[in-house]
């Protein structure tokens, strides 16, 4: 389909709004990944998990403002995003959203630190009595255990005899 001047020009301007969508959306693994533990396989993971939806999300911008015919200058465009989204406030994105986690991430262990307080408490009171509870019934297990290999030793001699009977 033939597109107009004007026509190119906003599908240029949408196609830089989505190379920066797509750098926010990259950020945000990136934000993940600094607020919170990764191993190697696991960073792969992600990362094929962003670029099928990059491409994806590309793919169906394409489509739906293009009519599906890929253009160098809506690609272009989508690179321009993401360079420009990268150059000028990605860094701040970061700093701000790993500031806001971390911070949240403190709040909430102290609400559950809160919440969890009155049990602590308790299981300080009741732990030294299961404890000792525990203490006294070492002995009582221990005799059950020889009683149970006397009644295995019983059982498996009957067994035996059984099969050579049979």
């Amino acid at each position: 389909m033939i597109l107009s001047m004007s026509g190119q020009a906003v599908l240029f301007l949408y196609s830089v709004g989505m190379g920066a969508a797509i750098g926010l959306f990259y950020d945000a693994f990136r934000i993940f990944r600094k607020t919170a533990p990764h191993f190697g396989l696991a960073v792969q993971v992600e990362d094929l998990f962003f670029w099928l939806a990059a491409t994806g999300t590309m793919f169906y911008f394409l489509l739906n403002q293009n009519f599906g015919e890929i253009r160098l200058f809506a690609l272009l465009g989508a690179g321009c995003g993401v360079a420009l989204y990268f150059a000028t406030i990605s860094r701040w994105v970061i700093k701000i959203a790993v500031a806001v986690v971390n911070y949240l991430k403190r709040v909430v262990v102290a609400a559950v630190r809160v919440i969890l307080f009155p049990l602590r408490l308790v299981w300080g009171w009741i732990s030294p009595l299961i404890i000792n509870f525990a203490r006294g019934r070492r002995k009582d297990l221990r005799g059950l255990a020889r009683y149970g290999r006397i009644q295995m030793k019983k059982t498996t001699r009957n067994w035996f005899i059984l099969r050579k009977k049979v």
